[in-house]
């Protein structure tokens, strides 16, 4: 030991740290913390592998001495009085020690995350991409490669992904923080019909937040994973793995709901950050799917509203842009006429009919007449409703109200048109439409999540 290791022991002086220097050393558990814990699910899972949990332990340990002095006295045997004199000293000395240990819900993810082979997906290090195709298909871990026939129920997976709620949450986000502050700055909202926008679409609201019942529908996109089709299979694939390589990919999205009751931060700030986190999830259907139900609620009216689960659906995907001055090309009342013309022509395919010259020319003045009805979401609504019984009328057709509502979701979707239409005073807080992927539709993953943490 040098001199100056000794002089610094013998008074107790650390050793100063350098700047931008970590002290862990290289065995040391990565940093997890939490934003969300299903404690009911992890708890499940835990038993199932280890059996009976110990909610807490008890150790105890105890010391003792003990030392007797005994004494006897007694008188002859000629003396009338016999006497017989017993002493005995006793002294204890123990000492006690117990110590109490509780296992806290985030030991116990630990527990279970340390088990091995239990996740079919994992995150894992590509090394290098694979050399051609023939060296694809020799790939035997799964956390690299699986086909989506190995995706069955009940499997545990875990990717890193950006994080970000369903759009039916945003709307519904959206619509009740517009109403909180209506209420407090009526007049800030009233110019441009903003106050009676957000009136009629409070009740809307209403119902969806009764039908989500505290949950929280989650859509979040795959970091390191995309899907591809090779042959006649379709699989889940790192992206390193396939760098370089000519393959057609689309985005794997892990969606799922949450009880808002479970998350541990404010949802504010991890739901609309795009922030990247790790989730542990448990696949709920098996495979990949192309749509998914973000309100569960509903699938219970199916008899009575059978549209509820697809308007809601169309509501959450209806892009929500700032508003345009009246005189700008991009106005709502263009983007009607815009969203209302493909959607004639669409629903003129879908029909497989044609139109005579005259017939197109009166489709173009309902249009031009009906572009006005831009102003609030029953008005847009009653401009389609028009126009698809002009269109069935001409044609002697008929479509079904999904496949209706679909065109007509479609259309508002290429033409950018908002659902609910902004006034001007929205237009430095209305959010966004969702990025647009083109042809690359995502492929959904359907979760039951169990964590998401970082």
């Amino acid at each position: 030991m040098s001199k100056r290791m000794w002089w610094r022991r013998l008074f107790g002086i650390k050793e100063s740290i350098v700047p931008h220097q970590t002290t862990a050393g290289p065995t040391r558990p990565a940093l997890r913390e939490f934003i969300y814990l299903d404690e009911v699910s992890l708890l499940s899972l835990l038993s199932s592998q280890k059996g009976e949990i110990t909610d807490s332990k008890s150790e105890q340990a105890s010391e003792g001495s003990e030392a007797s002095i005994d004494a006897t006295a007694g008188a002859n045997p000629g003396l009338i009085a016999k006497a017989e004199i017993t002493s005995r000293y006793q002294t204890t000395n123990s000492s006690t020690i117990q110590t109490s240990r509780k296992a806290t819900v985030q030991s116990r993810f630990r527990d279970l995350h340390e088990i091995d082979g239990l996740r079919i997906i994992e995150p894992v290090v590509v090394d290098s991409p694979a050399k051609d195709f023939d060296d694809l298909k020799k790939i035997d871990n799964p956390s690299k490669m699986v086909s989506t026939n190995q995706l069955q129920r009940g499997k545990l997976v875990e990717f890193r992904v950006r994080l970000g709620a369903d759009p039916v949450f945003h709307l519904g986000t959206m619509v009740s923080e517009f109403t909180a502050m209506s209420e407090d700055y009526p007049d800030m909202f009233a110019a441009g019909g903003g106050l009676a926008t957000l009136q009629e679409v409070q009740p809307i609201n209403k119902i969806l937040q009764r039908l989500l019942a505290g949950l929280v529908p989650i859509r979040a996109t795959a970091v390191d994973y995309v899907v591809a089709e090779i042959g006649d299979t379709e699989y889940v694939i790192h992206k390193e793995l396939i760098e370089g390589h000519d393959l057609k990919t689309r985005p794997l999205e892990v969606v799922g709901v949450t009880e808002q009751e479970a998350y541990w931060k404010d949802l504010r700030r991890v739901l609309f950050s795009d922030a990247e986190f790790t989730v542990f999830a448990r696949i709920s259907r098996p495979g990949l799917h192309d749509s998914w139900t973000p309100v569960k609620l509903a699938d219970l009216f199916t008899d009575v509203a059978p549209n509820l689960v697809d308007q809601i659906n169309a509501a959450g995907r209806a892009p929500l842009g700032k508003p345009a001055s009246p005189n700008d090309a991009g106005s709502s009342e263009s983007k009607l006429a815009d969203a209302l013309t493909r959607y004639s022509s669409a629903l003129l395919n879908d029909l497989g009919a044609t139109l005579t010259p005259e017939q197109e020319a009166l489709i173009t003045m309902s249009i031009a007449e009906l572009k006005a009805r831009s102003a609030t979401v029953s008005d847009q609504t009653s401009a389609f409703s028009v126009l698809t019984k002009r269109v069935l009328t001409m044609t002697g057709g008929e479509v079904a109200q999904a496949k209706a509502l679909d065109l007509r979701t479609a259309a508002r979707e290429e033409a950018g048109l908002s659902l609910f239409p902004p006034a001007t005073a929205l237009a430095h807080v209305a959010p966004t439409a969702p990025k647009s992927l083109g042809d690359s539709v995502p492929r959904l993953l359907d979760v039951d999540f169990v964590a998401i943490y970082w």
